[in-house]
């Protein structure tokens, strides 16, 4: 490449470096003040909850609520650990599982789904928690939406993996399997395009989207399996983490 060009190839991509800053800054100003909104919301529900005088039907509504607000802040909470987090750290998968799951607590007892663990891989590798805690929080929600009430059912497993396609990194591979009511044929090669959903206009379509390029930003990959029958049906994704993650 001619020295003109490599001073422009490097101008370009300092002027890049330089708007994903500032959409990083400008973006956790947002929901920052979002935040604050929220705990406004947060308060004023606290005091209805405490009215005595409050029907049964409202008091239902009010923990409708506080459940969506819950789950809005976890959501601000790890788009804040993204922007925030920009070095890799030693990162414990079994511990950001447990997080995520913690955080659904209250959707996996409303729709009485079982959560089978089968953890294989308890060491840490080097990574972006915030990432890493992103992408597994759309997967699990992506199935415990999916999945069916009383009888659904969603397996978690991790193993150490020697080879990821087409290099020899060592790493993590970590599998989540429901018996939802799978994907059909004609949607499975989309499911990682951005804005397209499924669930009939309730899903953004960013979830899986937006975790297919955090793992492959770690240099790892993530692949999708599904059955969409009457009998066995449901869906399997296989996150491939490698030990030493480059968060870029």
């Amino acid at each position: 490449m001619p020295p003109e060009q490599s001073a422009h190839h490097v101008q370009v991509e300092n002027s890049n470096a330089n708007e994903l800053i500032e959409v990083g800054i400008l973006s956790a100003a947002i929901i920052h003040e979002v935040k604050n909104s929220l705990q406004g919301v947060a308060n004023a529900l606290f005091l209805l909850d405490c009215d005595r005088n409050l029907s049964r039907n409202a008091r239902e509504m009010v923990a409708i609520a506080k459940r969506e607000l819950s789950r809005a802040f976890d959501i601000s909470k790890q788009t804040l650990a993204l922007i925030r987090e920009e070095h890799p750290v030693a990162v414990s998968v079994t511990d950001v599982l447990e997080e995520v799951l913690l955080s659904y607590t209250e959707k996996i007892a409303y729709k009485h789904m079982t959560i089978e663990r089968r953890y294989e891989f308890n060491e840490t590798i080097q990574g972006n928690p915030g990432a890493i805690r992103q992408v597994f929080a759309d997967v699990v929600l992506n199935a415990l939406e999916s999945a069916p009430f009383y009888t659904g059912k969603l397996v978690i497993h991790t193993s150490p993996c020697f080879r990821s396609r087409g290099s020899t990194s060592t790493g993590v591979q970590v599998v989540f399997a429901d018996n939802g009511p799978g994907i059909p044929a004609e949607y499975k090669r989309r499911v990682f395009e951005p804005l397209f959903s499924t669930k009939s206009g309730k899903g953004s379509g960013l979830g899986l989207w937006v975790a297919d390029r955090l793992v492959r930003q770690q240099n790892g990959h993530m692949r999708m399996y599904s059955r969409s029958t009457t009998i066995n049906s449901g869906s399997c994704f296989s996150v491939f983490l490698p030990r030493n993650a480059i968060a870029r």
